[in-house]
């Protein structure tokens, strides 16, 4: 179990929910089914990403989960434009509580609560208190967005059983490993989704029409205009890395900078990075942390295609 403090939930209700959503993520929401969960991205009119979410169905909501320091960011962006809708959009962080799982004895306790679990990438089974998404990493990780009484049950009992309890950081580590970018506050309003390979996470419908910052997002796709895309990292050594830290990459004798951090985990005596760099390069090319003594470093292999979108 590792429990998700780092992220928040807006809940996105009201008549008009699914049309204004429509309108503000690159995902299909009028076709987002209760039993799904999805990849998306919040842009501007100029297609830079204010936030990344996960996006699936609550009883009459539609919730996004959201790195908690862009979450605020987001939510001022959707109260914008939802003024003019028949929309509630609430932050719901003290109210949901996210947990991360694995493992047959902590999945046999959602049976046991008549829950049953989902067994696709991206599915998603919804209770009265909350839902439970099976995520797509290979190593069978499941995501609970639950009401926090609900959650505390799931606490107590992993206490009482051989169920171990990690830090966030196991969990960002995962994300690195497996290509999956979140957008915290400082790089928010930075990137084209493409930038950081949304696209290849399924999370751009580019058939669904209008929503803010569309034109940008095709024309990247159509036109070829995307130059940069998220590369994974890892260094056999423990390092600080800030919001602020700059990837440099080796030419002849020199060094230029290569690209910025966007997600980062340090796990004992390694620490794992995703960054946005220049979409050519190759496992061939050196990198250090810009003005760092630390060992060089080079990419490791992306879980799916940045060229086709398809995962």
């Amino acid at each position: 179990m590792i429990p998700l403090t780092h992220y928040g939930v807006l809940a996105v209700g009201g008549a008009d929910r699914d049309s204004y959503l429509q309108g503000q993520l690159t995902v299909d929401i009028n076709a987002l089914k209760s039993n799904q969960a999805r990849h998306s991205a919040h842009c501007d009119v100029k297609g830079k990403t204010w936030s990344l979410q996960t996006v699936t169905r609550h009883q009459d909501d539609v919730l996004l989960s959201i790195e908690k320091s862009a979450l605020e960011i987001t939510q001022a962006q959707l109260n914008k434009y939802g003024v003019f809708s028949k929309v509630d959009i609430r932050d719901v962080s003290d109210q949901y509580t996210q947990i991360a799982l694995r493992g047959q004895t902590v999945l046999d306790w959602f049976e046991d609560q008549d829950i049953a679990v989902p067994e696709a990438a991206m599915q998603v089974q919804g209770f009265e208190t909350g839902v439970l998404v099976k995520l797509d990493y290979p190593e069978n990780v499941y995501l609970l967005i639950a009401e926090q009484d609900f959650c505390q049950q799931l606490v107590e009992f992993a206490t009482d059983n051989p169920i171990t309890q990690y830090s966030h950081d196991v969990y960002e580590a995962l994300a690195v490993q497996h290509g999956v970018p979140h957008v915290d506050a400082a790089h928010s309003n930075e990137y084209v989704p493409q930038m950081m390979n949304v696209q290849a996470l399924a999370g751009i419908d580019f058939s669904k029409g209008c929503y803010m910052g569309q034109e940008v997002v095709a024309r990247t796709r159509y036109l070829g205009r995307n130059k940069r895309a998220a590369f994974v990292f890892k260094i056999d050594t423990a390092v600080a890395i800030d919001a602020d830290t700059v990837v440099e990459k080796q030419l002849g004798e020199n060094w230029r900078r290569g690209g910025a951090v966007i997600r980062h985990a340090v796990l004992g005596e390694q620490t794992w990075l995703l960054a946005v760099l220049n979409n050519d390069t190759t496992s061939e090319d050196v990198f250090r942390l810009a003005k760092s003594e630390h060992p060089t470093f080079s990419i490791e292999p992306l879980p799916y295609s940045i060229d086709d979108g398809k995962k």
